[in-house]
């Protein structure tokens, strides 16, 4: 069952926010939804740093909902000790977000933030290298508007929406209202959703896969979906698909024996692919960057751009094993890798 872990803040020496508004049409949306009985909201008021960490320990959610001021760069505001306003900037709330949408860590990790405050895009833009979806505000948002942002977005997610058209939704509403702010909220996708289990309650349909930028008024180019510290791109690699991480090692061709066979676990022969890229050896993290582009969005790609460039196709044989074959300037290879996906605790 998807949890959403609402946090707000409005410190005492910040504008007053209708928050409690807010939570009370959230919850409203949700009790009315059509999904109404897949859904937990648990909320947290006057949220100081402390009570971020054992909100997200106590609840483990998919979802979390942040309502109240930013401040752009310097970070947003949660409460100190006193009730007055405590800054936590980007880099750090990332940081504490990566821990929860660790899939190897949590079943069913978090997948969604939602930064419910003005000038948030720049948080918004940290946490997305390690949370599927992320929705940030790129400038002062009215209070009235970014209540019916959170309305719109959960009515949707209640009747079964996928987060994309849940975020187009939400953007509609503040439109409807005749209040110029629709094209505020910017959703950013850097990196694939979680793959659901056959252990997974969840019945959210999280809609595509990384790259899409669902702001109305700014189509950011897909290529910079891949991320570019080292970090990131573990945790990236970690998450697409078997088939297409397949993919890229064929792209990259490392000599044998450096990465273990399809057989072993992705999560094995991740660190293994960053150590050969990283060695004296390997064609560095760019060369990955590129081979990602080229896999998982090869209509970014118009064809070879040089000596040693592939079309890669992959398919499946007979006995359910991924078929993956490239052709190039210098290579023209198929081979057969046995892909092993996780199957919960059911039968396979």
């Amino acid at each position: 069952m998807p949890k959403i872990l609402f946090l707000a803040a409005n410190p005492k020496n910040t504008t007053r926010l209708r928050l409690d508004e807010e939570l009370r049409d959230i919850k409203e949306g949700l009790r009315r939804a059509q999904q109404r009985d897949k859904f937990t909201l648990i909320s947290h008021e006057a949220v100081r740093s402390r009570d971020i960490q054992r909100a997200m320990l106590d609840e483990m959610p998919q979802i979390v909902h942040f309502s109240g001021h930013g401040d752009g760069e310097a970070g947003l505001a949660f409460e100190d000790e006193t009730g007055h306003a405590k800054l936590i900037d980007g880099n750090a709330l990332a940081d504490l977000f990566a821990l929860f949408a660790d899939p190897t860590e949590f079943p069913e990790p978090l997948t969604c933030v939602v930064l419910n405050g003005c000038y948030s895009e720049v948080q918004a833009n940290a946490i997305a290298d390690y949370v599927p979806y992320v929705i940030g505000m790129t400038q002062a948002i009215p209070d009235r508007a970014a209540i019916e942002f959170a309305v719109g977005f959960y009515d949707a997610l209640g009747a079964g929406r996928s987060v994309p058209f849940a975020f187009k939704l939400a953007c509609n509403a503040i439109a409807r209202t005749g209040q110029p702010a629709a094209e505020i909220p910017t959703l950013l996708n850097k990196i694939q959703p979680p793959t659901p289990t056959s252990s997974s309650t969840s019945p959210l349909p999280w809609g595509e896969g990384p790259g899409v930028r669902a702001n109305p008024a700014e189509e950011e180019s897909r290529t910079n979906a891949i991320p570019q510290g080292r970090t990131q791109l573990y945790q990236f690699l970690l998450r697409i698909p078997p088939a297409q991480f397949e993919m890229v090692i064929f792209d990259l061709n490392p000599p044998k024996g450096n990465i273990s066979p399809g057989s072993a676990p992705q999560g094995q022969r991740v660190p293994e692919l960053l150590e050969w890229l990283d060695s004296p050896i390997g064609p560095g993290l760019e060369a990955l960057r590129t081979s990602l582009t080229n896999v998982l969005y090869p209509q970014a790609q118009p064809g070879p751009t040089g000596a040693g460039s592939r079309n890669i196709s992959i398919g499946t044989s007979a006995d359910g094993s991924a078929v993956i074959s490239g052709d190039g300037n210098q290579v023209n290879q198929s081979y057969t890798i046995n892909i092993q996906r996780d199957r919960g605790d059911g039968r396979g």
